[in-house]
């Protein structure tokens, strides 16, 4: 700041800053009026300064404001700063104030932040340049806060020019003045506490001698009365006692309204006789309730005092409570005796007033000798309580010894429970390590909660992290008025109608690791308080209950583990017999979702090296679901999520990809889908890991929601998939091998039926061409023969080309048009001689003229197979009919474009010959290989060969017997065309 005048001028010359503030801390440390203290450092001040505006002003800790102790201005007014400046959020006064650090502004009528000063500014001289400087020390208000100054005010030094401030040396004067003021202010503060303060010796001591004296609560009650009126002064005192069967707290010396020996309806009160209202003031005898005291009730049963009234910044007693007493002031201690709140000292003033420490230490200790003396009233009833209760939950124990009475122990102590605390309902809730979902597992409801009562859901919601550490930190979480209490908020619409209550866990200790089997539940419709004995007593049966649980679940679990092992037996067994791939997935998904009590089991399954899967039909107890094949595309998200997993892979309805919920809900049923399945289950069948042969299926498990897969369901589940993975192997490379060998055999069949063919032929060529010799004419006519079987020859050659190009391994049959009359002649030359040999005569009717599609070479063989065999049945002199016509559509089977071609003979079919002809010639290659059939000889596994060749041409071939008896063997062929057609 700019010096006006030079300080301390005299006529030696001027006195330095420093030889000034050294003489004034001397006068300040023999002052003792604070007044003098606020003129010393102001004169210092104004000498060294010389500021136009100097103000001074002390902080209102409890009030939150400033109050002006003078200062210097160039207005004769001096009531700006003797004001009482309250302060606001934002302004800087409050910052400088809370931060207790100095500020400088550089033009104090430009910052709106200054609140009155700002407008001031210019008529107090046009003010611009300032600078705030609190001062502060260590006090009593900030002992609780090591190492915290509390803020005694501030000094503000205000120029008439823009933006000047002060120097270091400037604000180091300022500091050692200001931290003297501020000690000084503080001695005095210590001083005048000292003088005014209250001693806690000698009451304490009086009252500790005094109640050894008596023997009776009614005595104590009284002594502690009169100490605390003497040295409270007016005030009115009242002793209420916790009365927990009606939820209320009643005033010393008032009768009960119910008084039990029983844990549920006792009385924290001591039996005392009913007299005269003594000191109970306005409050008389009024009891109060647990609504009444709101949160105050729970401070209080922490074991701290509660402060309300005008004199304190925040009053900790309902102001409704305090309004209906007409109290101004209020000071109320806990009677706590070991966690368990017996009641409490209520001291209340009519007029304002501000609580000492020492007054509420007084009290405090009071409460704490009456909290000893109380107990030794009723010592005998809560000793022979306390021995009821053990041998209650002795007898709980017991009865586990003897396993076949679990659930009958479990219901004696949960009834017995709910009977000792009279309480509404009591609950077991069991818990599932995999699962955060507790579950009712027992409950108990008195009679008069069976009444109009819904009774509790069958799973509750998770509990938060908070309650499970508060219910693993205190073993008991107990909410007396469960509306307001902040604890289990997640459990309120299962707890709908339920004012208090208590829970624990069935564990041993109160660890985190600590594994819990189960919650025991302790429910009552009424606000209630739950004393120390009633929480032990909770705690030793839930230990019990504990245990009887673990033992159920040990019996179930073996129950459950020899259901399963049954059922792997019969499963694995049966799966490895199976035939058929259908009769597989079948038998799969029924059995599995049978021994697991599930609602659905499905199968999807493809072949090696395909891309597209088909979903098998499903095993499911819901309605309108799609039995038939689906399919699906490999590459679906569902199915690589089980082909990544090498074990039985758990999801949820929401873990579900969007992509595959479309078919799983349609092969489900879309409502069934919707509103019960929640849990799946996922495993490949096979291998999934495997570098020489992968997974060909996945098996799909469905189950409501909530379900948790545990570790024996997961581990049948796997075998079950392996032992279906590997039967599903076998059935497929069964079936290979024996399409492979049906492929080979019908190579083999025709191939040999053309080699015997061109045997014949050139046999035919040779006899042909030594009888040329004896040809009648002249030599050119005998090489004229010679030329026409060599030609013949060599078209026999021709004809077996592409049967040596195209057919080496697999059946390639050359389709075209061919006239039936060609066939049929072809055929009748073949059989000629068998014929002859037999004596029959065979006969063609009908329109041979008719073109039918095929492969020529193949027709003529088949043709050749069925006359062979219908001539070797047919008696010799027999008839052998041959009719041909075009089909009439006279039904879906025989639809219209086929040529119909009997053969009819008079021979006798051996009957399991002709029922097995009846069977469907693709799966005929199936059947075991082991067991005798009339199609594994011959002629069976020719005209079983020969349905094949034809069904693959697009014909068929049956047999039958006519209704006179006769053998006909009917053959189907498709009706052609003068045009050739391409090889199929």
């Amino acid at each position: 700041m700019v010096q006006s005048v030079p300080p301390h001028s005299d006529r030696a010359g001027p006195i330095s800053p420093l030889v000034a503030l050294q003489a004034t801390l001397q006068q300040m440390r023999e002052q003792s009026d604070a007044n003098t203290l606020v003129q010393l450092t102001l004169e210092y001040v104004k000498a060294a300064f010389g500021a136009p505006l100097i103000w001074l002003a002390f902080y209102d800790y409890p009030n939150h404001q400033l109050v002006g102790q003078g200062g210097v201005t160039l207005l004769e007014d001096q009531t700006l700063l003797r004001a009482v400046h309250p302060l606001q959020p934002g302004e800087i006064l409050e910052q400088v104030v809370i931060e207790q650090r100095p500020i400088s502004l550089p033009d104090l009528s430009q910052e709106p932040r200054m609140g009155i000063w700002q407008r001031e500014a210019r008529r107090l001289g046009g003010i611009q340049g300032c600078f705030i400087y609190p001062f502060s020390a260590y006090g009593p208000l900030s002992r609780t806060a090591v190492g915290r100054r509390r803020c005694l005010g501030i000094l503000m030094l205000g120029s008439q020019m823009w933006g000047v401030t002060t120097h270091e040396d400037e604000k180091a004067l300022l500091g050692i003045l200001l931290g003297q003021l501020a000690a000084s202010l503080q001695e005095l503060e210590n001083a005048w506490q000292q003088q005014t303060e209250k001693r806690l010796e000698d009451p304490l001591l009086r009252l500790g001698t005094a109640m050894r004296q008596v023997r009776s609560l009614q005595e104590r009650v009284s002594l502690v009365r009169q100490e605390l009126q003497s040295f409270l002064g007016a005030v009115h005192i009242q002793v209420y006692w916790h009365e927990r069967g009606q939820g209320q707290f009643v005033p010393h010396g008032s009768a009960p309204k119910a008084v039990g020996n029983s844990g549920g309806t006792e009385s924290s009160q001591p039996p005392v006789p009913k007299r005269a209202k003594v000191g109970a003031g306005p409050t008389g005898e009024v009891s109060l309730s647990l609504r009444e005291l709101g949160d105050m009730y729970y401070t209080l049963a922490d074991g701290q005092v509660v402060v309300g009234g005008t004199g304190t910044t925040r009053s900790e007693v309902p102001p409704k409570l305090m309004q209906q007493l007409r109290a101004q002031a209020v000071l109320a201690a806990p009677i706590l005796l070991e966690k368990d709140l017996l009641g409490f000292i209520w001291v209340q003033s009519d007029v304002p007033r501000t609580w000492q420490a020492a007054e509420r230490q007084l009290v405090a200790a009071a409460a704490n000798g009456l909290a000893l003396a109380a107990p030794i009233e009723n010592l005998d009833r809560r000793i022979r309580q306390l021995a009821d209760d053990q041998e209650f939950v002795q007898q709980v124990g017991r009865s586990l010894y003897n396993p076949a009475e679990l659930q009958q122990a479990l219901q004696q102590a949960v009834v017995g429970l709910a009977q000792r605390l009279k309480v509404g309902a009591v609950a077991v809730l069991t818990v599932d390590p995999d699962s955060p979902i507790p579950r009712l597992f027992y409950e108990y409801r008195s009679v008069a909660e069976q009444q109009g009562k819904q009774t509790l859901p069958q799973q509750f919601s998770p509990l938060s992290d908070q309650d499970w550490q508060d219910l693993m930190r205190s073993e008991v979480v107990v909410a007396e008025n469960y509306d307001q209490d902040l604890r289990l908020l997640s459990w309120r619409q299962e707890l709908a109608g339920v004012r208090s209550l208590m829970l624990t866990h069935t564990g041993v200790g109160g660890t985190a690791t600590t594994p819990v089997e189960g919650l025991l539940l302790v429910l009552h419709p009424q606000l209630r308080a739950w004393s120390r004995e009633e929480r032990q007593l909770l705690r030793g049966i839930a230990q019990q209950v504990g245990v009887i649980l673990r033992q159920i679940r040990s019996e179930q679990r073996r129950q459950r583990q020899e259901q399963l092992l049954k059922g792997l037996i019969t499963t694995c067994s049966t799966l490895p017999n199976l035939a058929t791939l259908s009769d597989l997935y079948t038998t799969t998904t029924r059995q599995t979702a049978q021994l697991l009590g599930i609602p659905l089991a499905l199968m999807v399954s493809w072949q090696p090296g395909e891309s597209r899967a088909q979903l098998q039909g499903p095993f499911t107890t819901a309605a309108g679901t799609e039995t038939g094949s689906t399919e699906i595309d490999l590459q679906d998200p569902l199915l690589a999520y089980a082909l990544q997993s090498a074990e039985p892979l758990p999801l949820t309805q929401e873990q579900i990809p969007p992509a595959s919920r479309t078919w799983l809900s349609r092969v489900s049923g879309a409502e069934h889908f919707a509103a019960g399945l929640g849990s799946w289950l996922l495993v490949a069948l096979g291998e999934t890991n495997s570098s020489q042969a992968g997974a060909l299926g996945v098996l799909i498990l469905g189950a409501e929601a909530g379900k948790v897969w545990d570790p024996d369901e997961r581990a049948a589940v796997m075998l079950i998939a392996q032992t279906c993975g590997w039967t599903l192997r076998r059935l497929l490379w069964m079936q290979t091998l024996q399409e492979q060998q049906e492929v080979l055999r019908e190579l083999n069949w025709y191939k040999h039926r053309r080699l015997m063919d061109m045997q014949n032929a050139l046999l035919d060529s040779l006899r042909r061409l030594g009888q040329v010799p004896e040809i009648p004419g002249d030599e050119a006519t005998r090489w004229q023969k010679v030329v026409e079987i060599g030609r013949g020859l060599r078209d026999l050659t021709v004809s077996t080309g592409p049967l040596l190009q195209s057919e080496t391994w697999q059946v390639q049959p050359q389709l075209r048009s061919v006239p039936l009359a060609t066939l049929v002649r072809k055929s009748l030359r073949r059989v000629e001689a068998l014929t002859q040999k037999r004596k029959l005569w065979p006969r063609a009717h009908g329109d041979m003229s008719i073109a039918v599609q095929g492969d020529p070479e193949r027709l003529e063989m088949v043709l050749w197979e069925v006359l062979t065999a219908a001539i070797l049945r047919s008696p010799e002199g027999g008839r052998l009919d041959l009719w041909s016509q075009a089909s009439v559509r006279d039904s879906d089977a025989e639809p219209f474009g086929y040529a119909e071609l009997l053969v009819v003979d008079q021979g006798s079919f051996d009957p399991h010959l002709m029922a097995a002809l009846q069977l469907d010639p693709n799966q005929v290659i199936y059947a075991d290989p082991l067991l005798k059939s009339p199609l594994s000889v011959s002629p069976g596994l020719e005209l079983s060969l020969c349905q094949r060749v034809v069904q693959r041409m697009g014909g068929q071939l049956s047999f039958y017997l006519s209704s006179d008896g006769r053998c006909v063997s009917r053959l189907l062929l498709p009706m052609g065309s003068d045009e050739p057609h391409p090889p199929g």
